[in-house]
């Protein structure tokens, strides 16, 4: 058998041929690498330039008010789509409330809004994307619109070269607009808060009586305006628009008279239990009188706070005691003239008297009856001018040319006494009640009367003091105590000496000249020496 030798010098592997690459391909190697790196690099810069865009488009939305983040992401949107013409148009209850514009004219702009075929207003009524023809040129608007319920809130404008955007542009586009609906509504919803927060500050404010809110928490504390002014802190920074709650609640601490009281009142409400009834407090060594009372604040049935509320009662509780003096002394005037009249009717219907002492019963019942009507005139006079829902109806008035008219009245008055008008040059002319003045006067010329019983010299004297006229009645009467001169225009006050206790009167005469006086912006005083007479001086304004 013949036996085949394999020859295994042909099995031996491939070997490249030893030697260099030629220079010019290995150069044409190294320059396609190079161009590919450079490639991927541009791509990398430009990648890195479009996040940084979008992030400075985030950072906008979120750091910047919308009027100035819409100037910041218009500009980078632009360069994002490398376009040079472009507006960004915000709406507020479906008008144009606000718009930013690179490259377009404005008034364009607002005739675009305004025009029903334009392509804002057909983005802005289809509730989507809308692209027109416009020369040579494209423009489109893309709608903004609310995350919680659709309504268009803004809309982009974009005005182009080239037909349709590619889908990168497209997805800017629709991520740049979803983002803005959102901010434009989170501002939205934060400035519905603003304004909610300070419609309650000002309704709390409009309450006069003072308001004191505290949380649950006690971390929140809020005073009213009323409060404020109640209770003045030692420092205040009113420039910084600061309320200062927390020091008001401080300085109500300190200032109240029953400062323990308070504390106690306001641990139980905090502690969830609101008392039913007011508790009353003074504050400023009692200067300050308050009314206290607490609501709970509660909110879906979960309680927020407390409001501790507090009422200046003082000009109440003063007039219930100037009421209640009142009523008394009126009581007792009523009295002692009606006690005389009784008395007197019932001698009469039970007794037999003789004429004379008859006639003497029947002058003395007529003089109280007398003294009994004008306490009552004057009573109600005096009540008359306390009301303030009766205003006094004024007209220019010529003093000096009443005084002199009304004096022939005055002469007729008494024979005992001499009354002599004197007035500087100059006019006299305010604005008064004719019948208030002749009333003021009236009640002064016969009160120097009545308190100068021996008669003597009564002088009237007026003059001209820049804005002021000046009126000086002069007697020669008993005069006043000193003592007695504070609390003269007092009601129902009259000095008590033997001399003056044997004159009548109602003690209200005074009260009621005052009252004319302040009702027409002036001023009465009095100066008197005892024994020897008094002057009573009145200025009331001039006209201008």
């Amino acid at each position: 058998m013949k036996r085949i030798l394999r020859d295994h010098s042909k099995d031996r592997p491939y070997r490249l041929r030893q030697g260099t690459v030629p220079a010019s391909a290995e150069a044409r190697l190294t320059s396609l690498d190079q161009r590919e790196i450079n490639r991927l690099q541009q791509n990398l810069r430009e990648v890195e330039l479009k996040l940084k865009q979008r992030n400075e488009i985030m950072e906008a939305l979120a750091t910047q008010n919308v009027e100035a983040a819409c100037e910041t992401v218009l500009t980078i949107l632009l360069q994002l789509l490398d376009v040079k013409e472009g507006a960004i148009l915000l709406y507020r209850r479906e008008q144009l409330n606000h718009f930013v514009a690179q490259g377009i004219d404005e008034m364009e702009l607002i005739e675009k809004d305004l025009d029903q075929y334009s392509v804002l207003r057909r983005a802005f009524v289809m509730r989507k994307s809308v692209q027109l023809p416009i020369g040579d040129q494209f423009e489109s608007a893309i709608p903004v619109q609310s995350p919680s319920n659709g309504q268009v809130v803004g809309l982009l404008y974009i005005r182009h070269a080239f037909p349709q955007f590619n889908l990168e542009q497209v997805g800017d586009l629709l991520d740049l607009s979803r983002k803005l609906g959102m901010t434009l509504e989170r501002h939205l919803l934060f400035h519905q808060m603003e304004h909610e927060k300070i419609k309650t500050y000002q309704l709390l404010d409009s309450i006069r009586e003072a308001v004191l809110y505290i949380e649950s928490s006690g971390e929140q504390i809020y005073a009213n305006q009323a409060l404020l002014n109640m209770f003045p802190p030692k420092l205040v920074n009113q420039a910084q628009g600061f309320r200062h709650a927390y020091e008001r609640a401080t300085s109500l601490f300190e200032h109240v008279d029953q400062p323990d009281a308070l504390h106690d009142y306001i641990g139980q409400l905090m502690n969830g239990d609101i008392p039913g009834e007011t508790i009353e407090l003074s504050a400023f060594r009692g200067n300050l009188l308050l009314s206290a009372y607490a609501e709970r604040i509660a909110i879906a049935n979960v309680e927020w706070g407390m409001m501790l509320v507090l009422r200046d009662v003082t000009k109440d509780k003063e007039l219930d005691l100037k009421q209640a003096e009142f009523v008394s002394i009126v009581s007792h005037e009523l009295r002692t003239p009606l006690s005389s009249i009784m008395g007197f009717t019932e001698l009469l219907m039970k007794r037999e008297v003789d004429p004379k002492r008859q006639k003497r019963y029947l002058q003395t019942i007529h003089s109280e009856t007398v003294r009994l009507a004008e306490l009552i005139n004057d009573i109600l006079e005096i009540q008359k001018g306390e009301d303030s829902t009766h205003g006094t109806q004024k007209e220019p008035l010529d003093v000096k040319q009443l005084m002199f008219e009304m004096k022939p009245m005055f002469d007729l008055a008494s024979r005992a006494h001499r009354i002599s008008v004197q007035f500087d040059p100059g006019s006299y002319r305010i604005s008064a009640s004719s019948e208030k003045m002749k009333q003021l006067f009236t009640n002064l010329i016969m009160n120097a009367i009545k308190y100068s019983p021996e008669g003597g010299a009564i002088r009237i004297k007026g003059s001209n003091q820049s804005d002021q006229l000046r009126i000086e009645i002069s007697d020669e009467g008993l005069g006043i105590p000193e003592k007695a001169l504070p609390y003269i225009f007092d009601k129902f006050y009259r000095a008590d000496n033997s001399d003056t206790r044997k004159i009548g009167g109602t003690g209200l005469g005074l009260a009621i000249c005052r009252m004319i006086v302040l009702d027409h912006g002036g001023a009465i005083s009095v100066q008197s020496t005892e024994g020897e007479g008094s002057t009573f001086i009145i200025q009331l304004p001039l006209d201008a």
